[in-house]
């Protein structure tokens, strides 16, 4: 047979279209494994909204439910960027002002510090925001009127390659004497004011250094390092020779820094002014502030220490292994399941600690220890100066309501004695009674906590205004875990003070005690501002659950080493008042590098070993009481669970819903529980659309394009691709102490979440600023639990007003970045209720709060998502959060979905695939996790689908009542798209193949002698 002259040119078509198809086919059958990923990376929903006869639905047929008062993205982002600056000119603290520095009489200023060229606008992160075109240092002080005299040092700052390092972290300040040895040095020195700014910055996934930071002074990120102290030094050289008029201290951070620095004499520095980060135009406020056109009022949300390792948090903060783990076999993934925590100090984080450690020394207490207020406090919460003087006075307590309804209404008349106008906060704080009770049960009692606040209008010199805050008397109970298992008012004398911070307030009640200076006092308190009531023991009125009057019982003995029935000989004592010096842990470096050595040490038990497993032994026996699923009964819409023929709404608990979640089917209910990364799956059945609920807090973090029912692609606005505002870190939020401000931000965040189609918003961050070494600083509000609660409360409400539905997280107890994902927090129950659950409570109680981010940690063992005590019986039982729980991002080497829904954590943030049929757990399948359990499955769970159906029945009401359905009526319908990539696939996958056989065919016949042509005749 003689060979074809192409036969080559075939076979290498041939092998060319095989190699294609089998690369096109594995390609095709790996992106069906992360369909969820690639359609939330290309922004690609998988449904759309339709009529019901199919056609697309026009402007005249689109259901709006909730209005915007804005017509264009143009109005939103200028009102936006207006109410950053107006939030940082009210929320920045003025530490201190000697000689009344600020304002600045003169215009001409110097600019010094590594951050003075790269600001610090925000966090790193899920949460960061963008802050593109927002100004400089040198940009809003000219603006402000002033005169940058060392420009050209600034320059020099660029052209040496100066700056804050974002991506490693290092401060990369230039020393006084590289400054002085360049061109620049001319440029300043000429009688300015020198302003040094200085910087850090924080985010997700790592926790700031307090050892060994490769640019910090002894490895402590937040401690001026050599450089930067050598600035000042110099500075300090030029202000004695009269070179420099002045010294002020920007601190551009949202964590805390060590503040020993602000008040050394070998630095001179005249004036401070603390300004978190700062948003987008936040900055603007700060020269504001510097001019005097606007008079600062904020109040710092935190204690700040003359140095942080003073914080007794900080010997246990960080991430420790259980002594004994190596000889348990966890895979690899030890790291989840052999670390942990144990917050040591109890009730007692910042001021709790501060304060109680100081009355107690001034009262005279046994075993109090060696403690010197002001060698350990810089500048205590609450703390912030004004340009003017403020006078409370005249404090009336009015006491009304009965059981759960008792309140206290606390009128303080506040007047400006100053020159100039200004606002002022005025602080409420209370003491209970440390009685021999607490003692004998365990029970801890700081000497001041905040029980509420307001602030001043603007005050005009001579001014004067009555301001009220209402107490529940909820904030005067404490938790009784080892005696009642309630919350209890304890026998003894309770106090109410009105003060400018927590050191004021722990004042003004010693001296109702008749206590003075010469006590030991650090300063004489106002006795005139204190109010005192007395209580008989108290173990019934709070014994049902101020937030739903459901039974009160200890629901975290697990969380708390001490009370876990699997502790074997582990063990903590934790912080005491009674025994300060016997209890305080502190931080002790050790004599190399400078570790902690000094922290709680536990040892894995066998059962600790079981518990941070999750597995089928953890789930209960089938009961076989399954719910009804796939009715056809009924054919309802989920647009017809909105509300009734008459216009009222349909209540959570009306019997419709049980008819509309019998039409459920078991893949429906898997699909729903099993796809959560940012969004809510669509089940086009029941017209339920696909929600786009995504991250926040300090803003919303996308283009205002990216959600297909959000305002500005539906008006399709020319200026759709730009970013939600970036507004300050939230602890400047929480320093301005003014709720009607903080509504308006969260209306504000709540327009921009509907102009970029979220139904359901990411934020905002409710953790606790345990230390300042905390990454997400900047997402969180306070070290205060209530402070927390209340400020997050207001912003809540007013993003919900918009029809998005706000996540708050995340819940709980993860303070801290480190080895989150699944270490062990151990934490007694009393400061777990009082601090920390506090935050996430008041939300819901106050603001009705609808859902949550749980955590990525544990308590104790257990995975906080996994923790029926906690998502379940506290989160809907106590608290009574009406909504639905998201994981953090979702992490399958030690969460579990079935056991996540079975505890009441409703959906994962994360998109696993889209069949939601396949029992054996095909990867690519929706539901595969919840597959084994189903009808006839292997491991058939009738618990399961009861849990999923409630889960479902969460998600469905909370969708149906939010902006979600934004487009959705009853003329219309929610039907599958197929993506494009997709269809792309499969065409190519039917080409290559259907080329592939051609070419092999041509090739066989080729072989085979067969000829098209006509054979010549002979």
């Amino acid at each position: 047979m003689r060979s074809s002259k192409k036969r080559t040119l075939k076979k290498v078509l041939t092998n060319i279209f095989v190699v294609l198809l089998v690369l096109v086919y594995f390609g095709s059958s790996v992106a069906s494994e992360f369909t969820g990923q690639i359609n939330s990376f290309l922004g690609i929903s998988t449904s759309k909204m339709v009529k019901k006869d199919g056609s697309p639905v026009d402007e005249n047929d689109y259901a709006r439910y909730y209005d915007s008062e804005f017509t264009s993205v143009a109005d939103l982002k200028a009102a936006g960027l207006a109410k950053v600056r107006e939030v940082e000119g009210e929320g920045a603290v003025l530490l201190k002002n000697d000689n009344n520095t600020l304002p600045l009489q003169g215009t001409d200023v110097s600019l010094f510090g590594a951050t003075a060229i790269s600001p610090v606008y925000g966090g790193t992160g899920s949460g960061a925001v963008s802050s593109a075109d927002a100004p400089s240092y040198k940009d809003v002080m000219e603006e402000g009127g002033f005169t940058v005299v060392n420009s050209d040092l600034l320059d020099w700052y660029l052209e040496e390659e100066y700056g804050r390092d974002f991506d490693d972290g290092n401060i990369n300040e230039a020393s006084w004497k590289s400054i002085n040895k360049s061109d620049a040095a001319s440029s300043f020195g000429n009688g300015e004011t020198a302003i040094f700014v200085v910087g850090r910055v924080g985010g997700e996934a790592n926790d700031l250094k307090s050892v060994n930071h490769d640019d910090g002074k002894n490895g402590d990120y937040l401690t001026l390092n050599k450089n930067e102290r050598s600035i000042l030094e110099g500075l300090k050289e030029l202000k004695d020779a009269g070179d420099i008029s002045s010294i002020v201290v920007l601190i551009n951070s949202a964590n805390p820094i060590s503040a020993e620095f602000i008040n050394e004499e070998d630095y001179g520095v005249d004036a401070a002014l603390w300004i978190g980060s700062v948003g987008q135009t936040g900055l603007y406020a700060v020269a504001d502030i510097l001019s005097g056109s606007v008079n600062p009022s904020g109040s710092l949300p935190d204690t700040w220490w003359v140095d942080n390792l003073l914080d007794p948090a900080m010997a246990n903060f960080g991430s420790y292994t259980y002594e004994g783990s190596d000889g348990y076999d966890f895979g690899s993934h030890g790291r989840v399941y052999n670390m942990y925590v144990v917050y040591q100090e109890g009730i007692y984080v910042g001021y709790r600690y501060t304060e109680t450690r100081y009355e107690d020394v001034v009262l005279g207490t046994e075993n109090v220890g060696d403690y010197e207020y002001d060698e350990v406090v810089a500048y205590p919460f609450g703390y912030g100066l004004s340009y003017t003087e403020f006078e409370m006075s005249d404090m009336e307590v009015t006491k009304s309501g009965e059981g759960q309804e008792t309140t206290y209404t606390i009128n303080v008349n506040v007047t400006n004695t100053g020159d100039v106008a200004g606002k002022k906060a005025v602080q409420i704080y209370a003491q209970k009674p440390y009685t021999d009770y607490d003692k004998e049960n365990q029970i801890e009692k700081a000497a001041v906590e905040l029980v509420g606040y307001g602030k001043t209008q603007m005050l005009e010199p001579g001014a004067s205004e009555t301001v009220t805050v209402e107490v529940p008397e909820y904030f005067l109970t404490s938790y009784d875990a080892y005696g009642t298992g309630v919350y209890i008012l304890d026998e003894g004398k309770y106090y109410f003070t009105a003060a400018d911070n927590s050191h004021a307030a722990a004042n003004n009640i010693l001296a109702a005690k008749g206590k003075k200076v010469s006590d030991g006092m650090t300063e004489d308190g106002n006795a005139d501002m204190v109010y005192d009531v007395d209580y008989d023991f108290d173990s019934e009125t709070y014994a049902t659950a101020y937030g739903t009057g459901n039974e009160v019982t200890s629901l975290f003995a697990d969380a708390d080493i001490n009370r876990y029935e699997g502790r074997g000989d582990n063990s903590v004592t934790y912080i005491t008042r009674s025994d300060w010096e016997g209890t305080t842990m502190m931080f002790t470096p050790d004599d190399d590098e400078g570790w902690n050595t000094n922290y709680v040490k536990l040892t894995m038990t066998d059962q600790i070993a079981a518990d941070v497993v999750l597995d089928d032994a953890d789930i209960p026996e089938n009961d076989g009481n399954w719910p009804t699923m796939g009715s056809t009964e009924t054919e309802y819409q989920l647009i017809d669970m909105l509300q009734d023929d008459a216009g009222n709404p349909i209540p959570y608990s009306d019997a419709k819903w049980e008819e509309f979640l019998d039409q459920l089917t078991y893949s429906q209910l898997s699909k729903l529980c099993a796809v959560g990364l940012r969004m809510t799956v669509a089940v086009q059945e029941i017209g339920k659309p696909e929600t786009l609920d995504h991250n926040g807090p300090s803003g919303v973090t996308q283009a205002y394009s990216i959600g297909p029912n959000g305002y500005a692609t539906q008006t399709n606005d020319p200026d759709k691709d730009q970013t939600g505002t970036c507004y300050p870190c939230n602890g400047i939020i929480a320093a301005t102490f003014n709720d009607q401000l903080v509504e308006e931000v969260g209306t504000l965040i709540g327009e921009d979440a509907m102009w970029a189609g979220y139904a359901g918003f990411y934020g905002t961050g409710l953790n606790i600023h345990r230390t300042p070494y905390a990454g997400r600083v900047f997402e969180y509000y306070s070290e205060d639990g209530i402070l927390t609660g209340l400020i997050a409360g207001v912003e809540t409400a007013a993003i919900q007003e918009k029809g998005v539905y706000v996540y708050n997280k995340h819940f709980v107890l993860n303070d801290q970045e480190e080895q989150r994902q699944g270490i062990g927090t151990w934490c007694n129950e009393q400061a777990l209720r009082e601090l920390y659950l506090r935050a996430f409570e008041l939300p819901i109680v106050n603001s009705d709060a609808k859902c949550v981010m749980t955590a990525f940690n544990r308590l104790g063992a257990m995975w906080s998502g996994a923790m029926y005590n906690l998502q379940t019986a506290w989160l809907r039982g106590e608290a009574g959060m009406t909504g639905f729980a998201v994981t953090d991002m979702y992490d399958g080497s030690y969460m579990s979905k079935p056991h996540e829904v079975l505890a009441g954590n409703d959906i994962p943030d994360n998109y696993p695939g889209v069949s939601g049929t396949n029992v054996e757990g095909a990867a690519s399948d929706l539901g595969f996790e919840f597959a084994d359990y189903a009808p006839g499955a292997s491991k058939e769970n009738a618990q399961i689908a009861q849990a999923m159906r409630e889960s479902a029945h969460r998600i469905l009401y909370t969708v149906v009542h939010s902006r979600g359905m934004d487009g959705i009526s009853a003329d219309t319908m929610i039907v599958h798209v197929t993506p494009w990539w997709s269809t792309l696939l499969t065409t190519l996958t039917y080409v290559f193949a259907v080329l592939s056989l051609l070419s092999a065919l041509w090739l066989i016949l080729d072989i085979a002698g067969f000829s098209f042509k006509k054979k010549k005749k002979a």
